[in-house]
């Protein structure tokens, strides 16, 4: 519900660069952790990690969906998912005891989140907003006709502008409904209830909290809380 909130106000693509400050605070916190002495830093900075990857796992696949073509968007879509795999590997990679899995080197392995969102934040402000949303939210026919150039050099731009143009005309038409509105709303109050519940028993069932212990050696975190 955040997340709709946020991406209804802010732009898509300032969306995600500006939220790359939360990674930049949560990889301080954590990195200077031990040179402080306080283990409360690492929980803060892993809270805030939390906050930036819940807004990203809803924001980058709307976002990526929105500036691809129709024939790659399912394929965009799964790009999130292949890239949390590929963080997953490379953090079990640089786990190792032979790379970063030492104690002495485990600040620097929580804050190692920096790089990748140091790259995005140099890439990302050359890539054009997004078309959809210059189109139908800002009604900027000229800004959507440079991005989708930009985006598509080698097709046919107006079939795709006529499109938006068309779900701008009917999205015009359709009242929208604020969170408040949905939760008062009777019709889908059990539609609302049932995912809500779901969604908590699945958070409080520990899947989490095994699937990422089994992963990890106690030693490893141990001078979390002892060595401080």
């Amino acid at each position: 519900m955040i997340i709709f909130y946020i991406w209804g106000f802010v732009f898509r693509k300032g969306t995600v660069v500006k939220t790359t400050v939360l990674v930049f605070i949560a990889g301080s916190l954590m990195g200077f952790s031990r040179i402080c002495g306080s283990p409360e830093m690492v929980i803060f900075g892993r809270f805030i990690t939390g906050i930036h990857s819940g807004i990203s796992l809803s924001v980058v696949p709307m976002y990526l969906g929105e500036i691809a073509p129709k024939n790659l968007r399912g394929f965009l879509g799964l790009v999130p998912s292949i890239f949390i795999g590929t963080g997953v590997f490379a953090a079990q990679i640089l786990g190792l005891h032979e790379l970063l899995g030492k104690e002495e080197y485990w600040p620097l392995f929580l804050s190692v989140v920096v790089v990748p969102t140091f790259i995005q934040l140099l890439l990302l402000p050359w890539f054009p907003e997004s078309p959809r949303y210059l189109l139908i939210e800002k009604n900027n026919v000229h800004a959507t006709i440079t991005a989708l150039k930009w985006y598509r050099a080698k097709c046919d731009i107006q079939a795709e502008i006529e499109e938006m143009q068309d779900e701008q005309r009917s999205l015009s038409s359709v009242e929208t409904l604020s969170v408040w509105n949905l939760l008062q709303d009777d019709s889908v109050r059990w539609q609302v209830l049932s995912v809500v519940v779901i969604n908590i028993g699945m958070q409080l069932s520990g899947i989490d909290a095994v699937s990422t212990l089994s992963d990890l050696r106690n030693s490893e975190w141990v001078w979390i809380f002892q060595e401080f």
